[in-house]
């Protein structure tokens, strides 16, 4: 990357493109680096915020299903663990009374049996069974919410769509 970046300047620089300020930065430093490393770190969204992004997709893929709207459902599927994967890259190790606990095999866990389980009511187009792994699914998630010492953190069957503007229809 940094060096694409190294290319970019003197491609810029040569055809005229470039300003004298950027021609003259200094070399990156370990300090910088780390002040650069820091900062983005400061403005990284928590794992709260990854989880409110679990909550819409999972939310949504309720209401996909239930409208027999398979491929938006498979949608929605993709994107709730595409979101979990997010959420365990911010915070992998949680901090409890007991000392830490590792998240990451949890979420592992839930995607490799109760994601897939879901993942084949939909492909089935099985709203009975797709009932059966999605209950099991939110469980799945309820228990990592308690081992994190959140168990405030009750999950249910959603009675609205997290997105008024989607058409659930097939």
């Amino acid at each position: 990357m940094r060096v694409r970046m190294m290319i970019v300047i003197a491609l810029m620089s040569l055809a005229g493109k470039l300003p004298a300020a950027e021609l003259e930065r200094p070399a990156p430093t370990p300090d910088s680096l780390q002040a650069e490393v820091d900062y983005l770190r400061s403005i990284m969204p928590g794992q709260a915020f990854a989880m409110t992004q679990i909550a819409y997709n999972f939310s949504n893929l309720w209401f996909a299903a239930q409208a027999g709207n398979w491929p938006l459902a498979n949608f929605y599927l993709g994107e709730t663990r595409v979101r979990l994967r997010w959420a365990m890259r911010i915070q992998p190790v949680r901090r409890i009374s007991s000392g830490p606990i590792e998240i990451a095999p949890i979420a592992e866990a839930l995607e490799a049996n109760q994601i897939m389980a879901v993942g084949h009511a939909i492909e089935a187009r099985d709203k009975a069974g797709f009932v059966a792994a999605y209950t099991n699914l939110m469980h799945g998630c309820q228990g990592c919410h308690e081992a994190s010492e959140k168990p405030y953190l009750k999950l249910q069957i959603p009675t609205a769509p997290a997105e008024p503007m989607i058409d659930f229809a097939p």
